[in-house]
């Protein structure tokens, strides 16, 4: 187990241009506060994969929020375009551009106001963050109305085990070497991939089956993430499932990876990975039902072998 920083506050570490981001504790992808400050790692490297796989959410905004674009786009047609909900309140109120019919509100975190749910009553009160998304685009008409909304949620994968030792290294402006004398060198960390099973298709599943009963929801749940982690869902979910068109009662899994390092100042390109659209109902079936098992009677056999029998 083991991993190094590939991107510290945005940059390669001890980049230059990262100087302004460190000092001020800000992420360089969406113009606010890093929510991770006291490591600054946007992306990671396990040594067993020799690849950077993304660890913090705000690096899937990487581009102008690129991957909420492209869904748009994909969603409600190439024409579309991006506004903040107080945009859209003015020009519903007959100030400033009239509205064209492709104007797509933008409800989450940094567009300048979080889409408010009401609570369920009783019981399920204490969980009522269960149903919430990251995101909500809404698309309107010329009017005003509302016309059509899909729903994503956004999830990279945590760590296990610590790189502080990196960041502080990295902080103080040094190169990081490890106890092997490795150069850039690796902490004793690793990624959590066992939220995948124990998190997030749990989470998919239940919010995916509030959304199906949303009139307007009519392309489903999207479900955008890093490359290594759509591939260890296709790969817990068995890979046998049937492909759909987005529509109510679907997930569509989405997924981006980063590019090789670029030149000093640049940040790593972020792009499309992989897609695919199933339903809802099965990727409960394979989550609780999966193919990918073992040979029958492997404890039996572990055991056996393990007393030379």
């Amino acid at each position: 187990m083991a991993l190094k920083v590939t991107e510290f506050f945005g940059f390669t570490p001890l980049d230059p241009a990262a100087r302004p981001y460190v000092e001020g504790l800000k992420c360089p992808f969406v113009d606010g506060k890093c929510i991770k400050p006291e490591h600054g790692a946007c992306s990671v490297e396990p040594l067993t994969l020799a690849e950077p796989v993304i660890c913090c959410p705000n690096r899937m905004y990487g581009e102008g929020f690129l991957a909420l674009k492209d869904l748009a786009q994909e969603a409600f047609g190439s024409g579309c375009t991006l506004i903040r909900p107080n945009e859209a309140q003015d020009r519903i109120a007959g100030l400033g551009d009239p509205l064209t019919g492709n104007e797509v509100v933008v409800f989450g975190k940094y567009w300048g106001k979080e889409l408010p749910l009401p609570r369920p009553k009783g019981k399920g009160a204490k969980t009522a963050s269960a149903y919430y998304v990251d995101w909500v685009l809404a698309r309107l008409d010329a009017a005003g109305d509302l016309s059509e909304i899909i729903a994503v949620e956004v999830q990279t994968i945590d760590t296990t085990g610590s790189y502080r030792d990196q960041s502080e290294t990295f902080f103080q402006g040094r190169a990081y070497a490890d106890a092997s004398g490795r150069i850039p060198g690796f902490s004793n960390a690793g990624m959590n991939w066992e939220n995948v099973n124990k998190r997030i298709l749990p989470q998919l599943i239940y919010k995916g089956h509030v959304l199906r009963r949303e009139e307007l929801c009519r392309k489903g749940l999207f479900f955008v993430c890093p490359k290594q982690v759509y591939d260890r869902i296709r790969d817990r979910l068995g890979g046998h499932l049937h492909d759909y068109r987005p529509g109510q009662g679907t997930i569509t899994f989405r997924s981006y990876e980063l590019g090789v390092e670029g030149a000093a100042g640049t940040h790593r390109t972020m792009t499309l990975h992989g897609q695919f659209t199933t339903t809802v109902d099965q990727v409960a079936l394979a989550f609780t039902s999966p193919m990918n098992l073992p040979d029958a009677d492997v404890y039996a056999a572990a055991i056996r072998n393990a007393l030379n029998r």
